[in-house]
C-alpha cells in the first residue's frame, strides 16, 4: 500500500510540475515583444534610438511605420543624416523595398514613445514616389537665423534655396565661393550669441572690385545702411540688436545702431520710402514734367532728407556720420564720427 501510494504521489507530482513549466511557458510566450531592432549609426552621425518598427503586409508588399527619439540635441541641418541612415536600413533589410515606409524623429525617446504630433522631422516614401520626401520642423538657431540673412543680404537669395527634387539633402551640396571670397575689402559680421545682436562692417568698394570708390555720397552709404537693417531684421527673427559700421578708406564713416523694437516702430519702412519715391521720380521724367537733372536733384534731396529725419528718431548716441560726408540740400546731421572711432 506505502509503495502504490508513493508511485501514485510522485505522479502527480509530476503532472503538478508539468503543468506550472507548460503555463510559465504560455505567459511568456503571451508577453509582449521586445522593440526593436536598432540601427547602426556611423560615425559623425547624431545617435537616435528606434521605439516602434511597426511592419504590416506581406514580404513582397510591406509598409513600415518607425518611431525614433534622438539622444542629443540636434540642430535643423543636423537631421537629415539620421533620416538617410534609417531609410538606407529599412531599403535593404529584406530583400524586398517596402512599398511604402515612413520614419518620424523625435527629441527624445520619452517623446517618441509617446507618439503626438510634435515630430522634429519626417521621411516618407510613397509607393509612387521614385525617391524619398524629408519634411523638417526644427527651427533654426539664432546663428544659424544670422549667417542665413548674412548670406542672403551679401549673395542673395539662390544660395539659400531649397532644392525641391532631393529635400531629404541626399546629393552633396557644392559649396558657392564668395565673389570676394580673396578681397582685403568685404562685408564681414561679428555675432554676440548672448545679446542676441550683430556687428556688420561694410566696406564702400567699387562694384566687383577689391578698392574703395573714389567717391562716396552720403545716400549710398544710407542706403547700403537701410538695406542691411531691413534684410537682417526681416530674415533673422531672433535677432534684437543690429550695429552698421560703413568703412571707407579704411576708416569707419557710418556707424549706426537700432534695436529690434525701434526698427519695428520707426524704421522697417525707410526703404520701402525711398524706393516708392525713385519711382515717382522715374515717373515725371516719362511724362516729360520735368528734366531728368531736375528730377534726379529733388530725389537725392528727398533721399538725404528722409534718412536724415530716420536717423534723428534714434538717440545720439547710437548715430555717428564722418564730416567727409555731406547732406544734400545741407542742414546739420547726426553727430560726427570722430577720426579712428570704432576702428577694427
Amino acid at each position: 500500500m506505502k509503495s502504490g501510494t508513493t508511485g501514485k504521489t510522485r505522479t502527480a507530482l509530476l503532472i503538478l510540475l508539468a503543468a506550472t513549466a507548460a503555463a510559465g511557458c504560455k505567459e511568456e510566450a503571451a508577453g509582449p515583444k521586445p522593440c526593436c531592432t536598432q540601427i547602426d549609426i556611423p560615425p559623425g552621425v547624431p545617435k537616435f534610438s528606434v521605439v516602434a518598427d511597426d511592419v504590416t503586409g506581406p514580404s513582397d508588399g510591406q509598409k513600415v511605420m518607425m518611431r525614433l527619439g534622438m539622444l542629443q540635441p540636434i540642430k535643423r541641418d543636423q537631421i537629415y543624416k539620421p533620416m538617410q541612415v534609417t531609410y538606407a536600413n529599412v531599403m535593404k533589410r529584406t530583400a524586398f523595398e517596402p512599398i511604402h515606409f515612413e520614419a518620424w524623429f523625435y527629441s527624445s525617446e520619452g517623446d517618441a514613445k509617446a507618439g503626438g504630433s510634435n515630430v522634429l522631422a519626417k521621411i516618407i516614401r510613397e509607393q509612387t514616389d521614385r525617391a524619398p520626401k524629408c519634411e523638417n520642423n526644427i527651427k533654426y538657431d539664432f546663428g544659424e537665423q544670422v549667417d542665413r540673412a548674412f548670406i542672403r543680404s551679401t549673395r542673395g537669395e539662390q544660395e539659400l534655396q531649397e532644392d525641391l527634387n532631393d529635400t531629404c539633402h541626399i546629393a552633396e551640396k557644392k559649396k558657392v565661393a564668395r565673389y570676394d571670397e580673396k578681397f582685403r575689402l568685404k562685408t564681414t559680421y561679428k555675432l554676440d550669441a548672448g545679446n542676441q545682436a550683430v556687428e556688420i562692417s561694410y566696406p564702400f568698394v567699387e562694384m566687383g572690385k577689391d578698392e574703395y570708390v573714389a567717391e562716396l555720397k552720403i545716400n549710398s552709404a544710407m542706403a547700403a545702411f537701410a538695406e542691411y537693417m531691413t534684410s537682417m531684421f526681416s530674415a533673422a527673427e531672433q535677432l534684437k540688436a543690429l550695429t552698421f559700421v560703413g568703412m571707407w578708406k579704411d576708416e569707419p564713416v557710418v556707424k549706426v545702431s537700432v534695436s529690434r523694437q525701434q526698427f519695428d516702430d520707426t524704421l522697417s519702412r525707410l526703404q520701402e520710402v525711398v524706393a516708392s519715391h525713385a519711382a515717382i521720380t522715374f515717373q515725371t521724367i516719362g511724362m516729360g514734367a520735368k528734366s531728368t537733372e531736375q528730377a534726379e536733384k529733388e530725389q537725392e534731396q528727398f533721399k538725404s532728407k528722409t534718412y536724415k529725419d530716420a536717423l534723428a528718431k534714434l538717440p545720439k548716441e547710437q548715430v555717428s556720420i564722418s564730416p567727409k560726408l555731406k547732406w544734400v540740400g545741407g542742414g546739420a546731421g547726426p553727430a560726427p564720427l570722430k577720426r579712428g572711432k570704432g576702428k577694427r
